[in-house]
Formats: C-alpha cells, structure tokens, sequence
C-alpha cells in the first residue's frame, strides 16, 4: 500500500473474493542525529512509543537503505532505466505476495478491527499494482511472462517467503509486524527525497511523487504504525520480543530487496 491515499478503494466484496482466490539532486548524507524533518515526520502520536521506538532503534539501518546507490541514483535521475524495469518486475511479485500475507493475516486477524484494516490493505495493493505498476510495465514493455513466470532474484524471493511463514506460523501480531517496515520505509524514503532538490528532466520523478505524499499525521502508514502499537501493548513480553524482532528482520529484507536488484544479484545458473 505505502501510503497512497489517491488510490480509489475496491469494493469490499471484490476483495473477499479476492483472498479466496489467492488464498497482495543525491540524497543527502546520512547522520546520525535524530533531529531532522524526516524525523519528526515518522514519529508517532501515540505517547507509549513502543513501535516508535523500535523504528529508532534502527534507524541506522534506514539511513543504509537511505543511501543505497539504487535510492540516490534514482533521486539524482541517473539510475540505469534496464535497473529500475528489473525494480518494477520485482516490486511486481512483491505485490502479489504481499498480498497473500495480508489475506493470511485476515484469516487469522483477532479482532473485526484487524479484519478491517487487512482487507483496507489488501483493496490498496490492487490498487497500487492496476493504477501505478500498469502504466511503468506498459511503459518498459515488460511481458505477461515475465509476470507470471517464478523470475523473483533471491532477495525477493527471500522477502516473500519469510513474510508468508511469519503470518502463517507466528501469532497474528508478529505477522503483521513483519509487514510495518514495507510501509514505513517507502514513506520516510519518498518524505525524504521530496525535501531534496528536484532534479530537472529526472524521469523518475513521477515515481518519487507518489510516496510520502501526506504529511505524517494524515498518512495511511501512521495508521498502520498506531495500530501496530495497539497490538504491541496489549501482547506479553514474548510476543513483544517476537515483534520487533519480525521487524528488524523484515527491515534488513527491504534492505536486500533494493541492494539486490541494483546488483542484479540473480540466481546461479
């Protein structure tokens, strides 16, 4: 989902059928203080702060996938366009499975809130894949094989896979832990870029507009965060430990992710 509130939602019905079917200039140089805009913007107005202060934990982490070369060329519009269609088709299976998490997480979703806010993702990650992912595969001239063929580079094959066990295995709460760093990455990396320099003729421009598109406070990722904090509170001590440790995980995943489509680190042959 990744924060875009322009998407129209899919009828409700459309998305139950849905899940029964499938089971969705440079960036500046990093520092370390705690004090910067992009900051202030990812913090929560909950004021216990549990999954707030995880997200500052690792902080340093955000600040390597922040500077990734794949973030800052595509920033600076001198990313390789044969790199960002290989982003495109891997976000694309990303999506798909992503998904397929959140459907997961409805079957077993604690409460008609949770239930609520599953199936609420799930209708945007249609969205996102028919209104965005369309017109970039249209543009690059990506193939219906090329879709639907297991092409996944083993970072997001990795991704997928470890999200897809943690909602099966794990309790509800460490499931959809493991789905908050996809959300809050892409909104503190577009809030980011957005305060930086815009680049004249950068074609990737567009792209960087539709993430951190709100300001904290109105975004659909704080609502995700808050309700993540929701769950926090309420679990005991071991499933907050399985919690954040979800998180970091899948935050080190997002990582891997980016790193390995810019390196085009792909399956032995």
């Amino acid at each position: 989902m990744r924060n875009r509130r322009l998407f129209s939602i899919v009828p409700v019905v459309l998305c139950l059928l849905s899940a029964l079917l499938t089971a969705c200039n440079t960036p500046a140089p990093p520092d370390t203080a705690k004090t910067t805009a992009s900051v202030e913007a990812a913090k929560s107005g909950d004021s216990h702060h549990l999954v707030q202060q995880i997200w500052e934990d690792n902080y340093p982490l955000y600040q390597k996938i922040r500077s990734l070369p794949y973030n800052q060329e595509l920033v600076s519009g001198k990313l390789d366009e044969a790199i960002f269609r290989d982003y495109i088709i891997q976000d694309y299976h990303f999506c798909q499975n992503y998904k397929k998490v959140h459907a997961i997480l409805l079957a077993k979703a604690p409460d008609e809130k949770a239930a609520k806010a599953m199936l609420d993702y799930m209708n945007m990650i249609d969205a996102e894949i028919e209104v965005l992912h369309a017109t970039y595969i249209k543009k690059y001239g990506i193939t219906e094989k090329e879709l639907t063929d297991p092409t996944e580079y083993p970072s997001t094959e990795l991704y997928n896979s470890y999200l897809i066990k943690t909602a099966t295995l794990e309790p509800f709460e460490v499931g959809f832990m493991a789905t908050l760093p996809c959300h809050w990455v892409y909104y503190q990396i577009g809030s980011d870029m957005k305060k930086m320099e815009k680049v004249q003729g950068n074609s990737y421009q567009a792209w960087i507009d539709e993430y951190g598109d709100t300001t904290w406070e109105q975004s659909d990722t704080k609502e995700v965060v808050d309700l993540a904090e929701e769950y926090m509170q309420a679990a005991n001590d071991e499933t907050r430990l399985k919690m954040k440790n979800a998180f970091v995980t899948a935050m080190k995943l997002e990582y891997m992710f980016w790193d390995g489509v810019y390196r085009k680190v792909t399956w032995i042959e």
